[in-house]
């Protein structure tokens, strides 16, 4: 019976240790547009916005989500720890810049045909409620 519940303890102890060691979520953000930088502010400090050149790749972690504020109104895009995701910003029609999520083939593929410079990385300290 000892040997049981040493066992189901050494079990517990290993997943749950697991769990803390997560490694943060990567987004992956392309600003294709040629001279324009995209200012991304974060709901945490919006105050203090992100500029990302044109052409450039720039990488974002955090643990589980990602505040954005798009028109002063905090959006909150939950992610998965240990996962990668990829979005590509163009710009479309009437100059508004559009964010479409791609897969890892198409996020390279177009930061390789647009000469995109990068990754540039950013950690995002403040987490999201």
């Amino acid at each position: 019976m000892k040997k049981i519940i040493g066992i189901t303890l050494l079990i517990g102890s290993i997943s749950f240790t697991g769990k803390a060691q997560q490694a943060p979520a990567r987004i992956h953000f392309l600003n294709t547009q040629q001279l324009q930088m995209t200012a991304i502010r974060m709901a945490a400090n919006p105050d203090k916005p992100i500029l990302i050149k044109g052409r450039v790749w720039a990488v974002f972690e955090t643990m589980d989500s990602l505040g954005v504020m798009i028109d002063d109104r905090p959006y909150y895009m939950h992610f998965e720890p240990g996962k990668q995701y990829y979005f590509v910003g163009q710009t479309g029609y009437g100059s508004r810049l559009v964010v479409t999520e791609k897969t890892e083939r198409e996020f390279i593929l177009t930061a390789t045909l647009n000469g995109a410079k990068g990754p540039e990385e950013f950690r995002v300290e403040k987490m999201a409620k």
